[in-house]
């Protein structure tokens, strides 16, 4: 049954050799359960449609014994490569016989326009596919880049638990990291806000109804190319489409019953995700600085985890403090035994100040500095600076500002008045 389809089967050696037919389409299979029968009718009718064209191929690999298969492997669902002149060109998960009939056609379609000198070959970077199979490979890339998008968990899915956790999963599965996630209940006055260029729609009703019924999970992903992975997988924009064309899209696949609007939600270009991004996980700017010790001994090592945490440095100097500005960031110990020996510490040498800009900047800044106490930070929090670079609690290496406020107040103190939105 099998002959009939299949006329190549891929190398078990260590490299995996795409032959270079015009158009090869490659069932991945695993070993426990063989080549997709599901699949075979199709790809005899088609073989016999397209035929005399003799550019259509079919092949199979076994995800086991390729190791560059392995991204492949122990998946439930059958996965087929697309592939034009030996190079990879698109992948289908699932047995989804439209999307594999569509694209199918569409290449051979193309090929013909080639052949009749309509259209030229488009030829994918080959780093591409490296990046596909070697992610590891040690090669620059340039034509992905690391970028954040933002996805929506509704409130229909999210209160299915088991559901939401298989969502997360494979975000996990698909080369993701949650950079930072929350869960909130939005307002109708935010969905507004957040949903404003679909007010006018017939479905707004719906759509404000349903993300003010509860909970929403709102996560920030990032992984190469992030903005187009998270679209593709989440499939087309209606439940309605993502049924018909194609079933195995999260759309589809996690659509709720009697719920005509999608449970999910996904940025649709590098600008919206970075506007929607702000809109949940808005930047915030904190006051932080280097007490002078460590800045005479530990400068470009506290600078560089800094960096290293993902904070920008939107504004610095190097000076010492003025007995005022030292009052400012300390004025909560005002009145205590050791506020005059600190004022008089932070203001005999050079201190370097910075404006640090991140999502949740006050918190992290304060993480990243560890417990005032140099010896509770080695117990608690050995990576942190106050552990790695502080002599003791008065000359602890690290200031920060304790809250927003404080933090606003501390960089009009260093910095005048500066636009900080």
């Amino acid at each position: 049954m099998y002959v009939f389809c299949y006329e190549y089967k891929l190398s078990t050696s260590q490299l995996f050799v795409i032959p270079n037919y015009y158009i090869l389409v490659i069932d991945v299979y695993q070993a426990w359960c063989g080549p997709c029968k599901a699949v075979v009718n199709l790809f005899r009718k088609l073989k016999n449609e397209f035929g005399e064209d003799d550019v259509l191929h079919f092949g199979v690999a076994e995800a086991d014994s390729i190791p560059t298969l392995q991204p492949f492997r122990n998946k439930c669902e059958p996965v087929f490569l697309f592939c034009v002149n030996g190079k990879i060109i698109t992948i289908v998960r699932g047995v989804n016989a439209p999307l594999i009939s569509k694209k199918i056609t569409e290449l051979v379609q193309e090929e013909r326009e080639i052949a009749a000198g309509q259209k030229e070959h488009s030829v994918e970077d080959a780093s591409r596919q490296l990046a596909f199979f070697f992610p590891n490979f040690g090669i620059k890339r340039t034509d992905q880049k690391v970028e954040k998008t933002l996805a929506l968990i509704r409130p229909s899915l999210l209160k299915e638990r088991r559901r939401k956790y298989s969502v997360l999963q494979r975000i996990k599965d698909d080369g993701f990291k949650i950079a930072m996630q929350k869960e909130i209940i939005l307002s109708e006055e935010q969905t507004r806000e957040f949903y404003k260029e679909h007010e006018n729609q017939d479905y707004f009703p719906v759509l404000l109804e349903q993300m003010t019924s509860g909970p929403t999970l709102i996560l920030a992903l990032t992984r190469e190319n992030a903005v187009a992975h998270w679209r593709d997988l989440l499939g087309p924009k209606t439940v309605e489409e993502a049924m018909k064309e194609n079933p195995n899209s999260l759309r589809a696949k996690y659509a709720v019953n009697n719920i005509p609007i999608d449970q999910l939600h996904g940025s649709s270009t590098p600008d919206d995700a970075q506007k929607e991004l702000q809109f949940f996980f808005p930047q915030e700017h904190t006051l932080a600085l280097i007490k002078p010790a460590a800045a005479k001994k530990h400068k470009d090592d506290i600078m560089q985890k800094v960096k290293e945490a993902g904070f920008t440095i939107s504004k610095i100097k190097e000076e010492a403090l003025t007995r005022e500005m030292a009052t400012q960031f300390y004025r909560d110990h005002k009145g205590k035994p050791f506020f005059e020996h600190l004022v008089t510490y932070m203001t005999e040498g050079p201190s370097v100040v910075m404006i640090l800009t991140k999502e949740n900047a006050v918190e992290e800044w304060r993480q990243l500095m560890g417990p005032t106490d140099p010896e509770v930070a080695k117990a608690t929090s050995p990576e942190s600076i106050r552990a790695q670079f502080a002599q003791d609690i008065l000359s602890n290496a690290v200031h920060g500002s304790s809250n927003r406020e404080h933090a606003l107040k501390s960089i009009e103190c260093v910095f005048g008045e500066i636009d900080t939105d």
